[in-house]
């Protein structure tokens, strides 16, 4: 682990990096594709299930993809300046929130599109899946 300091601003150093900030988010969006799987299968009706994996695969794609294009769009303007949340108080400008909100949102998008796949592919399964068996539901 990184030892941190505080740079003459109060800033915590190191900065942060893009790699570690996606590699979080998708930490997390593994975690969040362990409670899509348990959800999908905790609902009986195939129905509602395949509604469920559907809306997940979809609106999952959509903001996560929207997140991380406006979040990468915000580490751009920001590259020389990447801020935590730890240092919101540090900022000095108006437009320095916006070195604070990229990470935010590149950490949300890699969360939200992790389940994506796993959801398609589980979304697939279930529909493909032989009327009565367990894949199928209730």
């Amino acid at each position: 682990m990184a030892r941190t300091s505080r740079d003459a601003n109060g800033v915590l150093e190191p900065r942060l990096r893009l790699g570690g900030v996606m590699a979080r988010g998708a930490a997390y969006g593994v975690g969040a594709t362990v409670c899509v799987v348990a959800a999908a299968f905790v609902v009986r009706d195939h129905d509602i299930r395949v509604d469920l994996l559907e809306a997940t695969t979809y609106l999952g794609l959509l903001t996560g993809a929207v997140f991380l294009v406006i979040g990468l769009f915000f580490w751009a303007c920001s590259l020389g300046d990447i801020l935590r949340w730890r240092d919101f108080f540090t900022t000095t400008g108006r437009y320095d929130v916006v070195s604070i909100v990229g990470p935010t949102l590149v950490r949300a998008g890699a969360f939200l599109l992790v389940p994506v796949p796993f959801a398609f592919g589980l979304g697939e399964l279930v529909t493909s899946a032989a009327y009565g068996s367990w894949l199928w539901g209730a």
